[in-house]
């Protein structure tokens, strides 16, 4: 439609326009090329050139209209350099954001080299706690063969000794005889040679003397010596396990961290990807449009708009004004059109540098994705090593059965104790407790005959006080010096019945429960059953149920027993056995033994009596009258006397046999006890304990007494024997009566005056009795 109504111009104009658009378009290719090629310092120039070409073939008007569009085309380079610089700045960037990716990969580098020496510091400390366990292990075992060299060496040393006593005194026998068939012959002869063999006699008595004195030194300074091995040994074990469990924290605290940096990385993926499908749901919204093609539809725009401007402008024509008129608006309206096209250009432009660096981030992302994963997968394996060493370190491995040697002993047959534990006892024949007089002579011999090559030399009334003692408490104590067989007459005991005993040395510093019985691991989930809680739980096991099991407590007070054994003395109170529990831990625990009460919960069983020796040296605590009054309380004298001891083959007392006897023997005296404990409680002896030391009897001491009486008069002994030795015991003991700061001697005498009184009726004395009080009475006179 312009071309038909375009009037005829001179032969130059068609041709100028023509060159005029020609270098326009080789401009804007020109431009083009810059932001393609990245490069415009070469193509501007080239740019220049061609605009001048062009301007010189053209006159004034179109060289005006040239200019125009040259500086529109210089508008969109100035743009066009303006994104090329902010590409420049992208790549920058994403230069920068490589370097500190590499950083990150250094760290984690760094990191993967301090997991490989943490590991390797992790096996040396095992390697150096297995050394020092073999060390101490093997010490441990040279110490035992002493000793057992040692003990065994004092016997045959002894036989021998006595062998060639007794061979001497056989050579002088016969050589007296022949000094007196031959005495007139050479009388002074021989009384100078048995007085030589008397002097050799009394040499080789010093000699065995001095022997023994020094192997009792030597016993002495290995007792010692195997007290501090076991010390040092505890608190090596104690440091080995504290630094483990640092190390374990640090490790755990190194993965969290590491799962934190992957867990960001994670979601800076996520992220990217969400802005990448952002950019897709724009592309498409473009239907696959390219910016080339808008650029293009631009510049076709701009030319059409610049030719009716040409044709408005050359049109001279009268008829053609209102055509004009209308081209103008046609005109109007393309600019319009055009300033939106290149406004949708811009946005278009700006989306396609958003997407081509989307596109780029997404290959980068991707690459950091991939090698994240690579180093997750690195660490993943590096953490699963880690944790198997530390788990080969702790022995555990979140273990499934928190009580494993309470769990064994529920499943263990007769042949797995006699194989794994050495339980020769289960072996013997088991036999009913014969009457309880014939069965304490029965258990001296027994007692004397327990430890092999050492015999036992207990007296009597020590193990009929033993019975009774065990019919009136569960708790005993075993006081004396040192060397009067305390410890021995708890292990006697137990190997005379065919029972166990469970050997637990008491150390200083015990505080509580945990000392005792151990403690739950919440990490490894793990129980640490300490010997004490295996011998109560083995007590009720099916094989042992019906035994005399013994713990023993060897050292009791060198800790305080109201403090680590409190819980023991609470329960043991309890009337009803069945509610004699001890709480191992706050919560049920899974997977329990069998025999735990609501899963946590341990019972203590009516067939185990805890034993616990006590030396009073500078060392120990004295035991508190909350203990005292709940134990049976022995003082063992030294051994001085030795009887034939009878030989008797082992066999295994059943515990329901023996508490059949201990009620019998209550039946039975029951009337006389309560008889004697009405006269005692009525009498003048209750009015001056009340009257001048505020004390009295209370219904514990009723209770054992009308256990421990009939028991011990069951043995043989007499009933005001037994009461002598309850009053010793439980009221008499030393500091109980003379404890009060207005007690005089007067006190004391009247007390002595009313037990005089009491035992005349039975032709005796409370010897027992009368001895502390006179004991008591010395101390107020020297005001000790």
């Amino acid at each position: 439609m312009a071309k038909k109504h375009r009037p005829p111009k001179g032969p130059n104009s068609s041709t100028t326009l023509h060159e005029k658009f020609e270098g326009a378009r080789k401009s804007i290719n020109s431009v083009k090329e810059i932001n393609e090629n990245d490069n415009p310092d070469t193509a501007l120039p080239i740019m220049e050139t061609a605009q001048l070409a062009t301007l010189e073939k053209s006159d004034s008007a179109i060289q005006a209209e040239a200019e125009k569009i040259l500086k529109e085309i210089s508008g969109l380079s100035a743009k066009i350099l303006e994104i090329h610089k902010s590409i420049q700045k992208r790549s920058e960037d994403l230069t920068r954001k490589e370097e500190a990716f590499a950083r990150c990969n250094d760290e984690k580098n760094k990191q993967r080299e301090e997991l490989t020496k943490l590991k390797a510091e992790l096996d040396q400390r095992q390697t150096d706690l297995d050394k020092t366990g073999s060390a101490l292990t093997d010490k441990e075992r040279d110490l035992e063969l002493r000793e057992l060299d040692a003990r065994s060496g004092f016997a045959a040393q002894n036989d021998k000794a006595l062998r060639e006593l007794k061979n001497e005194i056989a050579e002088l026998e016969s050589k007296r005889n022949e000094i007196r068939r031959d005495i007139h012959q050479a009388e002074q002869q021989a009384h100078d040679d048995e007085a030589k063999r008397l002097a050799k006699l009394m040499e080789r008595e010093a000699e065995i003397a001095a022997k023994e004195r020094s192997y009792q030194q030597d016993q002495c300074r290995l007792d010692i010596e195997w007290k501090e091995l076991k010390r040092r040994e505890t608190v090596i074990r104690k440091e080995a396990l504290h630094e483990a469990e640092l190390e374990l924290k640090r490790h755990d605290e190194a993965r969290q961290r590491t799962e934190a940096r992957l867990e960001k990385a994670y979601q800076d993926l996520r992220d990217a990807e969400e802005q990448l499908e952002q950019y897709r749901e724009l592309s498409e919204s473009l239907a696959g449009r390219p910016a080339q093609e808008l650029l293009h539809e631009l510049a076709a725009c701009k030319q059409k708009i610049n030719q009716l401007e040409n044709q408005l402008t050359n049109n001279q024509d009268d008829d053609l004004h209102a055509k004009n008129e209308e081209l103008r608006q046609i005109c109007d309206a393309q600019r319009s059109k055009l300033a939106d096209i290149e406004s949708d250009l811009a946005e278009a432009k700006a989306e396609l540098h958003r997407l081509r660096l989307g596109v780029t981030d997404k290959q980068n992302l991707e690459k950091e994705k991939q090698a994240l994963e690579k180093n997750n997968r690195i660490l993943s394996s590096r953490l699963d090593n880690l944790g198997k060493t530390v788990d080969d370190l702790t022995q555990s491995h979140q273990a499934e059965k928190p009580f494993p040697q309470m769990s064994w002993m529920d499943s263990a047959s007769r042949n797995d104790w006699s194989k794994d534990r050495q339980a020769t006892e289960l072996n013997l024949s088991e036999q009913d407790v014969p009457n309880l007089k014939q069965f304490a002579i029965e258990l001296q011999h027994r007692i004397a005959q327990a430890e092999d090559k050492t015999p036992l030399y207990f007296r009597l009334e020590d193990i009929q006080l033993l019975i009774a003692g065990l019919a009136m408490s569960q708790l005993h104590i075993f006081q004396g010096i040192s060397g009067t067989g305390k410890t021995s007459l708890a292990k006697a005991f137990a190997k005379a019945v065919g029972g166990q005993c469970t050997d637990i040395a008491v150390q200083a510093g015990w505080r509580d429960r945990d000392d005792l019985l151990g403690h739950y691991n919440a990490f490894e989930k793990r129980f640490y059953e300490r010997d004490c809680l295996q011998g109560l739980y083995k007590a009720g096991t099916e094989f042992y149920r019906d035994r005399c099991n013994i713990i023993l407590l060897d050292e009791m007070n060198l800790s305080r027993p109201e403090q680590y054994f409190a819980e023991f003395l609470s329960a043991l109170e309890k009337n009803d056995p069945r509610e004699r529990l001890i709480s191992l831990s706050e919560r049920p625990l899974p997977n329990a033994p069998v025999r735990l009460m609501e899963g946590r919960k341990i019972c203590i069983p009516e067939n185990v009596w805890f034993v616990g020796t006590a030396n009073h040296d500078e060392t120990t605590n004295e035991f508190a009258d909350k203990t005292y009054d709940r134990a049976h309380v022995m003082t063992l004298p030294r051994h001085e006397t030795s009887f034939e001891i009878e030989e008797k083959s082992r066999v295994s007392y059943t515990f329901k046999s023996l508490m059949a006897r201990f009620d019998d023997a209550i039946t039975q005296n029951e009337d006389e006890v309560r008889e004697l404990l009405e006269d005692l409680t009525t009498g003048p002896l209750t009015n001056i304990l009340r009257d001048r030391f505020d004390l009295g009897w209370g219904n514990r001491f009723e209770k054992q007494a009308l256990r421990f009486i009939p028991v011990f008069m069951a043995t043989g002994r007499r009933k005001e024997d037994a009461l002598d030795y309850l009053l010793a015991s439980r009221v008499f003991r030393r500091g109980k009566v003379t404890g009060r700061y207005d007690v005089d001697i007067k006190d004391l005498e009247a007390i002595e005056d009313v037990l005089t009184n009491i035992w005349k009726k039975w032709s005796s004395e409370p010897r027992r009795s009368l001895e502390l009080l006179a004991k008591d009475r010395i101390r107020k006179e020297r005001n000790i």
